[in-house]
């Protein structure tokens, strides 16, 4: 490639930098079996505040406390569920490193060549900035949810004449929040925890986003070399087997290594988007700008988990067509009967699913919001607003 064109191309640690840096912070740095002490003291944390959060929503259980605990719902839920999401990258943090290193080879090999940058850069390009600004997005997002506290007290105070102590989450601590110092303690803990969250949910998706994406972006080159298959380059057919099978081969290590991360994404998602679209609806006024932004962060994540597994369904089934279009019947007897077990093979196509139970596609994201809004229909039949009225 000319100079000029490779100014253009990112380095393949050019996708991981952000994951590789928040990989750090978190406590087992890339390419490290090493678990270091940060990581056990941050996810404890997590844990603690998982615990008093529980713990409040525990003791509020009463029917006429059923909008608060609503409004409780998705807080306690994102950390439960970026809690289950980091253990299965903790755990198969080898098995994800050895994927991307492959991958990192392969890439080297689509730089050398214009015509496989050509099909795949416009994927490339877009997930190295979706990543990107993934991150700096939900740090924005847990930002203005953390100090959003101050800020309604600065307001009620200056309107009112009266001081109210806040925090961004509802918790059960063991003492009262209702003076400067234990409130400034369980709040810096509080936003921390929100912090770790986000640290711990993007190392999760930013994997997720750039290793689904390069594997489809193997399998488009595979679907190119088939399809320009003719009988003067049909001897390169063998080739194109084993590399074949070496991309289906990554796609299942990638499937085993998500598999319980869709797992939980599915079913604490429901939960969140239902309590949150309840909430907005039945809610103060003072909860809408943080249940939009919650509602946002977590139907982004949902959609962009469905967005590369619809991507991969296709890209991988496009191997059977390319496969039909290619010159095979100027072939020999054997490459034909080769094709044609190609195109059988690219009947069944590469998935990630959710545990085996469900598929991961555009499919299984409306199956999430039906099942959402069937969650909030029920909400909003069982709710009866006197409940408020009475508790007042």
């Amino acid at each position: 490639m000319s100079s000029q064109k490779m100014e253009n191309i990112p380095e393949y640690e050019e996708y991981l930098k952000p994951i590789k840096n928040n990989l750090w912070l978190a406590g087992f740095p890339y390419g490290e079996t090493k678990i270091y002490l940060r990581f056990f003291a941050i996810y404890i944390q997590l844990v603690l505040m998982i615990v008093i959060e529980v713990a409040f929503f525990v003791s509020r259980i009463a029917p006429e406390n059923f909008l608060e605990l609503t409004q409780l719902a998705p807080c306690t839920g994102s950390g439960i569920l970026t809690a289950l999401k980091i253990l299965p990258i903790v755990q198969q943090r080898k098995k994800i490193y050895d994927l991307t290193e492959c991958l990192g080879k392969l890439y080297d090999d689509v730089l050398k060549d214009n015509k496989k940058w050509s099909l795949v850069k416009n994927d490339l390009v877009f997930v190295k900035l979706l990543t990107k600004y993934y991150f700096v997005l939900n740090l924005l997002l847990i930002s203005v949810y953390n100090f959003s506290s101050p800020f309604l007290m600065m307001i009620r105070y200056f309107t009112t004449n009266e001081l109210v102590f806040r925090l961004p989450y509802a918790l059960l601590v063991p003492f009262s929040t209702d003076a400067w110092l234990p409130w400034t303690v369980v709040y810096i803990h509080s936003i921390m925890c929100g912090f770790i969250c986000v640290l711990f949910y993007t190392i999760v998706d930013g994997f997720y986003f750039v290793l689904t994406t390069h594997v489809c972006a193997n399998f488009s080159i595979i679907s190119d070399m088939i399809e320009t298959l003719d009988k003067t380059t049909v001897d390169g057919l063998a080739n194109i087997i084993k590399q074949h099978q070496y991309i289906l081969k990554l796609g299942e290590d990638l499937e085993d290594i998500f598999t319980a991360a869709n797992l939980f994404n599915v079913l604490v998602g429901s939960l969140q988007i239902c309590a949150l679209g309840f909430n907005l609806t039945t809610g103060s006024w003072e909860q809408i700008p943080g249940c939009i932004l919650f509602l946002f962060s977590v139907l982004l994540q949902i959609l962009m988990m469905s967005v590369f597994g619809e991507n991969m369904i296709r890209e991988s089934k496009k191997i059977g067509d390319a496969a039909f279009l290619c010159k095979w019947y100027e072939m020999d007897e054997k490459s034909k009967k080769t094709i044609l077990t190609i195109m059988i093979r690219a009947k069944k196509p590469q998935q990630l699913t959710v545990y085996k139970f469900s598929t991961i596609s555009y499919g299984s994201f409306t199956k999430i919001i039906s099942t959402s809004w069937s969650y909030f229909t029920i909400l909003r039949t069982v709710y009866k607003p006197s409940e408020v009225t009475h508790s007042d």
